[in-house]
């Protein structure tokens, strides 16, 4: 093709037509100018389709980790309600406040009582964007923003919650092993299944000695601290629960 062109050009210059050759030759450069932006147009459709593909895939994969976080976060919230009251129920037994005590449930309780909800959410899809830079592949500010106020935590947060997680519910088994048998701990750990409860149907063999927990005032404070920290906890699962719905309903509406 090259040749065929330049084969013109030597016609037009040894018949001595000057004019026709710069019209020519304008004419050629224009034909490259546009066979270049064709090409440059190709290859930006190529890589915006590439990265249109790749952004679907991280939007999938988001997907599939807010739904698993969600599903946990739902589960969470809810086995914390319920140990909230088992709280309740163990304090009113403390401030010998019951009118009527049902032993097994008082065991299931003041077991219940000190158990805290641990949330690691997950993030691998959201760390690789970041690490890959490839959160720019997302141009919606509103659902970087919504995205980052999920991921990021504060790490205040973060470090005090772990304290919490390390120090309340040990503190509170370490005070209440005083005063039973280490069996049940033992059943316990074998019987549960993840965080779900399970019911105590022999609550004799562990030698609780109630005389001494419902006098024990230390014991009144950790329960005491325990229920209030509750309201943290429930405040923060149900942020993390609102927000995730959010940024899934955000997908859904901007498909």
């Amino acid at each position: 093709m090259i040749k065929f062109f330049r084969k013109i050009r030597q016609n037009l210059l040894s018949e001595g037509k000057t004019g026709k050759y710069f019209k020519y030759a304008i004419g050629e450069i224009v034909l490259v100018v546009i066979g270049i932006l064709i090409a440059l147009s190709i290859n930006n459709w190529n890589e915006n389709r590439k990265n249109n593909l790749l952004k679907q895939s991280y939007i999938k994969n988001l997907k599939i980790d807010l739904n698993t976080d969600l599903e946990i976060l739902e589960e969470l919230n809810e086995y914390n309600n319920e140990y909230e009251k088992a709280g309740f129920y163990f304090l009113s037994y403390l401030e010998n406040n019951l009118s009527q005590v049902d032993t097994l449930a008082l065991t299931s309780a003041f077991l219940y009582t000190g158990y805290i909800p641990n949330f690691t959410m997950t993030s691998s899809t959201y760390n690789d964007l970041i690490e890959s830079n490839n959160i720019n592949l997302f141009k919606d500010i509103e659902l970087k923003r919504i995205l980052d106020e999920y991921y990021i935590r504060d790490e205040w947060v973060t470090l005090f919650n772990n304290r919490i997680l390390k120090t309340a519910w040990y503190d509170y088994r370490d005070e209440l092993m005083k005063y039973h048998s280490p069996l049940m701990y033992r059943d316990v750990y074998e019987i549960q299944d993840g965080a779900k409860p399970i019911k105590l149907d022999n609550h004799k063999k562990y030698m609780i000695d109630w005389s001494k927990i419902q006098s024990n005032n230390y014991l009144k404070k950790q329960v005491e601290m325990i229920l209030a920290y509750r309201i943290s906890i429930r405040s923060r699962l149900e942020a993390n629960i609102k927000i995730v719905k959010s940024i899934l309903t955000h997908f859904e509406s901007n498909k």
